[in-house]
């Protein structure tokens, strides 16, 4: 099985503020959708949710258990820290916490300091991410390309390997959803060859593995 490992060129956190739309939410866990092609190996999808389960047992440990709703997403271990803490010295100790997680390279923490969010609202933020992820899909100009969606209050956090052409398209795509109130960019930046050689290689390595 022969997999590739890719040089981070560039990393980007880049919020986009948005004029006139309404909020809309999710909770309990963060809503995750995969587009088209995943161009992790395999060992790198394996150690991001590694990743992603020791962030989430850290909820449950003192002083966190019942004072934070945070959840985490792991893209070849830049993680983005969302969810809602009762306090800010809570907020920025979780990261802290949340830092020594082995394979964790970087963290953007977004969490919100604010009362945990409804049922309700964690319904709304499952159908924004339902929404952007089919549009993205059907966008010509993404064919191929892997864009991880995670809606969390209204906020829609956007991961992946990308060129910054195709991160400009996915934000306008996101961004035009309805009940989006901020696009929050983590990506991964390669030229457009780099792309495209990860994800061939992931495409060959699910065939071996298939």
């Amino acid at each position: 099985m022969k997999f590739s490992i890719v040089k981070l060129l560039s990393v980007s956190l880049l919020t986009l503020s948005l004029s006139g739309c309404a909020g809309l939410f999710i909770a309990g866990a963060a809503t995750t959708a995969n587009l088209v092609t995943d161009t992790r190996t395999t060992k790198e999808i394996w150690n991001d949710n590694n990743i992603e389960f020791e962030v989430a047992a850290i909820t449950n440990k003192a002083p966190y258990r019942g004072n934070v709703r945070i959840t985490a997403s792991s893209y070849r271990g830049t993680v983005v820290l969302m969810g809602q803490a009762s306090t800010e010295a809570e907020r920025r100790s979780f990261e802290s916490e949340a830092r020594k997680v082995a394979g964790v390279n970087n963290v953007h923490n977004q969490v919100r300091v604010k009362p945990p969010l409804s049922v309700s609202e964690i319904s709304k933020d499952s159908w924004i991410t339902t929404k952007v992820k089919s549009t993205l899909l059907a966008n010509a100009e993404l064919n191929g390309i892997k864009v991880k969606v995670i809606t969390e209050d209204g906020e829609v956090f956007l991961l992946g390997l990308v060129t910054r052409e195709h991160a400009d398209i996915a934000t306008d795509v996101a961004r035009n959803i309805s009940g989006v109130k901020q696009v929050i960019r983590a990506f991964e930046y390669g030229d457009e060859a780099t792309v495209k050689a990860e994800a061939a290689a992931e495409t060959e390595a699910e065939t071996v593995v298939n």
